[in-house]
């Protein structure tokens, strides 16, 4: 007898310890990949997970989003949605995230893998807006939606100086996956559409086919719709046209060939159509495609051939792209030099400019175009390898 009690304490004592160690600051820091600041101010507010104004701004989401056609009971609110999203120096960055959760009909389902990468470390803060920090700053609790769910917004960080483009930025975003139902990668200035998530989680029910990605080029929206507080205001365009990508050109790198997505315009469908191409800043797949298409880390400063690339690996694994017959997503699309956002090829671009150049020999490499535009190139200066980081 006396050795069972002695059993149970011990167990009781591993229990203690734990919980000690699984909630010890230190640990809540490094989990939950957000500032200090922000772990004690949810500890605060967390007893407003069911506020009032919070619940009227979700219910009336839900609600505008049945008035777009989503039919009463297609929410499907047990199914996740993990959304990457990588942001070099954007000051739409939280701004962003926190607009998805405004407009979301069921916020306690959407989680934020982000990668960021800003001038916070080096005494520069011209493009330092941490995003989780600037998050935290904007929150009016207890009515703020945001206000219980820091948690979900899982964040890795790097300085500006060390950023390796946009594909390795997409590929450590989806890092942060953990096993949601979806994932969707939007560009760090994104709006949405009341109702999103459940438009979207509805829209892959109806067509059915369990390998869909739902992808085009997102509406436009303007600078008078910038910062935290515009959500209301923001309303998307009427009409019955969308953006899509009509056909593709081939562009010169160096010495080779890449591709480039052109932009058209066509008559919005009435269901989900098959298209052709995949647009980069807004895709919303089954989870499966990050597991099995994950982002190609190996191709540093990729810009034109990301699309085309990353579109044939997921049509070559089975997946089939549609153009999405309501608009969920809308992007901030501004003249090259802009002060609003930085973009990486301003930078240090005569060293940059030849490494883009190695990404696109591997691009041409894996689509079978080694021999057709890049034959005097030895496969030995080609990185042919397959596996990830």
């Amino acid at each position: 007898m006396k050795r069972w009690v002695g059993v149970l304490l011990l167990v009781q004592l591993c229990m203690v310890v734990m919980w000690g160690f699984a909630h010890h600051p230190r640990m809540l820091e490094t989990t939950s990949l957000r500032p200090r600041t922000a772990v004690d101010r949810s500890r605060q507010i967390q007893h407003y997970t069911h506020d009032v104004v919070g619940q009227v701004r979700v219910e009336k989401n839900a609600k505008s989003a049945e008035e777009e056609g989503l039919k009463p009971g297609r929410h499907f609110p047990n199914e996740t949605i993990f959304v990457a999203l990588a942001s070099y120096g954007d000051r739409e960055c939280a701004p962003t995230i926190s607009r998805a959760y405004q407009r979301a009909a069921y916020p306690d389902r959407v989680f934020f893998g982000v990668f960021q990468q800003h001038n916070c470390s080096n005494g520069d803060d011209t493009y330092c807006l941490d995003c989780t920090a600037a998050l935290h700053d904007s929150l009016n609790c207890p009515g703020d939606v945001l206000c219980t769910r820091l948690w979900q917004v899982r964040i890795s960080r790097l300085p500006m100086s060390s950023t390796l483009g946009v594909t390795y930025g997409r590929y450590m975003a989806e890092k942060h996956f953990r096993g949601e139902t979806y994932v969707m990668n939007i560009d760090s200035h994104s709006h949405f559409s009341r109702g999103w998530d459940s438009v979207l989680v509805d829209m892959h029910h109806r067509i059915g086919d369990p390998m869909a990605i739902i992808t085009t080029y997102p509406v436009h929206y303007d600078e008078n719709n910038l910062g935290h507080d515009k959500s209301d205001s923001y309303v998307f365009p009427k009409g019955n046209y969308d953006m899509c990508i009509c056909r593709t050109e081939q562009v010169k790198v160096v010495d080779t060939r890449s591709f480039k997505h052109t932009v058209g315009r066509m008559s919005r469908p009435k269901k989900p159509i098959r298209t052709a191409f995949l647009a980069a800043g807004f895709n919303f797949a089954p989870a499966s495609r990050l597991v099995k298409v994950p982002y190609d880390p190996k191709t540093p400063f990729l810009f034109d051939g990301e699309e085309m690339s990353f579109g044939i690996r997921a049509w070559t694994h089975g997946y089939d792209l549609y153009h999405p017959d309501k608009p969920v997503c809308a992007h901030l699309y501004i003249r090259g030099g802009s002060k609003l956002r930085p973009v990486f090829w301003t930078e240090n671009w005569g060293v940059r400019y030849k490494i883009q150049y190695k990404s696109t020999l591997r691009i041409n490499y894996f689509l079978g175009l080694h021999d057709t535009f890049d034959k005097n190139v030895p496969l030995s200066e080609i990185d042919t390898s397959e596996e990830e980081c």
